[in-house]
């Protein structure tokens, strides 16, 4: 977990943070890198289309990131995952956001 990529998100925010657009950002993790690995039924949400979805929120503040090269950038915006969705089941919930608030008797 301390590698320079960590994970997805993280590499995403780094892209932001070399000022890539969020849309451009989005669209090489999903629908560009479904195509790559030649798996097209990937990466998309259409009408009979296998829809994993990551519900994301954009963080902003001052975020540092680093290169395998241990290199320092900074940015000012970062992705988290709030919600994850898979095969049309919440499987994470960072923030109870699905919860149901309890009634009062």
């Amino acid at each position: 977990m301390n590698g320079a990529m960590k994970d997805m998100l993280n590499v995403m925010s780094k892209f932001m943070a070399l000022k890539m657009s969020l849309y451009n950002v989005i669209l090489a993790s999903t629908w560009s890198a479904a195509k790559a690995i030649k798996h097209e039924e990937l990466g998309h949400i259409s009408v009979g289309a296998h829809a994993d979805i990551a519900i994301l929120n954009l963080r902003k503040g001052k975020f540092g990131f680093y290169d395998v090269a241990r290199y320092k950038s900074e940015g000012t915006e970062k992705l988290e995952c709030e919600v994850t969705v898979k095969g049309g089941k919440i499987v994470y919930d960072l923030n109870a956001r699905s919860m149901a608030l309890p009634t009062k008797p």
